[in-house]
């Protein structure tokens, strides 16, 4: 019963133009102070995600505004803003020393009815124990 109210639940947010199933959605990749710093190209329905961003090359010291950041690695993620539970590690992600940095994914299944509303690239420190979200594009249909 609970499953189908949560398919019943997404339909209806499909429906009322939330993300849409079956076209690519181009979204900004946003860093903390709401610059745009690249793009995702994500189409849910093929399993398909697309990012281009600019990203300081590794190790790099990331302003959190609270306290200096260092971050050895990056990973992207595609997941759901409503629901924590929802994600899926797309990939590492090691920008060249131009600070360019490519994410190319084919999941190959639909995840339309899955919730997935946003791509997110974040950066860990060394031991992995600590995380900042870097870059954020969040998925809506214009």
């Amino acid at each position: 019963m609970k499953h189908r109210l949560n398919t019943l639940v997404v339909a209806l947010v499909l429906m009322a133009g939330g993300v849409h199933a079956g076209s690519t959605i181009k979204a900004p990749m946003l860093d903390r102070t709401g610059a745009e710093q690249g793009s995702a190209k994500v189409n849910l329905a093929k399993g398909s995600v697309n990012v281009k961003a600019t990203l300081a090359p590794l190790p790099a010291t990331i302003d959190t505004d609270t306290e200096p950041f260092e971050a050895t690695i990056y990973k992207a993620y595609l997941l759901s803003s409503t629901d924590e539970a929802v994600e899926i590690p797309l990939a590492s992600v090691y920008p060249t020393s131009k600070s360019k940095a490519t994410v190319k994914v084919a999941l190959k299944g639909d995840l339309s009815l899955l919730g997935f509303d946003r791509v997110v690239i974040v950066a860990f420190s060394k031991d992995g124990l600590s995380s900042f979200d870097v870059l954020t594009g969040t998925l809506v249909v214009q």
